[in-house]
């Protein structure tokens, strides 16, 4: 297997992984549990669980743009106050970018 394969794997699973933690990151912030209070929690929720899914799928099915997205996914997350998977998704796109 080639570097180039490899790494593209590693940004795949990191960004599903991302991914998943993002998504229940999301359903804690419908309960109040957050890290940053931004008093926003349903909308914060909703957008950090639709970024999460498309994180996720990126993950499964890549597309030609796909670190670009993910670097574009992971501010979003992080705007929304959704940190942790926000970083990890971040990172899977810097990881596809050096690739």
């Amino acid at each position: 297997m080639s570097e180039i394969q490899e790494t593209d794997k590693t940004m795949r699973a990191i960004a599903m992984v991302g991914g998943i933690i993002a998504f229940i990151e999301s359903i804690l912030q419908f309960m109040g549990v957050e890290v940053l209070d931004y008093g926003n929690n349903i909308l914060s929720g909703t957008l950090g669980i639709i970024f999460a899914v498309l994180a996720i799928l990126l993950g499964i099915r890549p597309i030609h743009y796909t670190p670009a997205i993910l670097i574009g996914l992971g501010i979003l997350l992080m705007v929304f106050s959704i940190i942790v998977g926000g970083i990890i998704v971040l990172l899977a796109g810097f990881i596809g970018t050096i690739s």
